[in-house]
């Protein structure tokens, strides 16, 4: 299984277009990296405290000014996996076609994570493909300083498992360590590949 240490790449959460205005967001996410804290039961044990990391969409300097303040605007912040060496969790790739220039991250909001799809199509509509509470994927390394263990990276065309004549990326959506489902987009919809086989 791939791990899911992704390097710093671009989201693209898009303008409707020329002129479209953004309405201000009382509620913006900090500009600087913060730590979600919490305790929760893993492996029969109760209380287990766990710390993850929130980084800030001004931790990806290739996006662009617009699309940091669309981010910005629903107030996303990215998790990074507890593995995490370099800002990660956010993708290019062709993911709707080949030849397309397509984004894809984990937005944070309030203490759920949503994976979003923003084809370069239609970037004004970002494509939730699923979503789930920030502790519910949680590992550790060598100790027992639980984090995230949602990762997500780019599974290139030339190494998609069982998609006959694959000729564009899918994505890979990983429980680190455990478990991937690789997301691929074909004929207008999306099929779920178990990739841990």
């Amino acid at each position: 299984m791939l791990r899911c240490l992704v390097s710093a790449a671009c989201c693209v959460f898009a303008a409707a277009g020329a002129g479209a205005q953004t309405t201000p967001n009382f509620n913006a996410p900090p500009s600087t990296e913060q730590l979600e804290t919490g305790f929760t039961t893993i492996h029969g044990h109760p209380s287990v405290p766990y710390k993850i990391r929130l980084l800030p969409v001004s931790s990806f300097p290739q996006l662009p000014q617009e699309i940091v303040l669309q981010l910005d605007h629903i107030g996303c912040m990215i998790p990074q996996t507890y593995e995490a060496h370099e800002p990660e969790n956010v993708i290019h790739g062709s993911f709707e076609k080949s030849g397309s220039s397509d984004w894809a991250a984990l937005c944070s909001v309030k203490g759920v994570t949503t994976l979003y799809v923003f084809f370069q199509s239609d970037p004004a509509n970002p494509i939730p493909l699923r979503h789930q509470p920030d502790s519910e994927w949680l590992g550790a390394e060598w100790s027992l300083d639980y984090g995230s263990a949602w990762g997500i990276s780019t599974m290139h065309a030339d190494a998609m498992p069982r998609v006959d004549q694959a000729d564009h990326d899918g994505i890979e959506d990983a429980f680190v360590e455990q478990s991937a489902t690789i997301h691929y987009f074909k004929n207008g919809h999306w099929t779920n590949i178990d990739a841990s086989q």
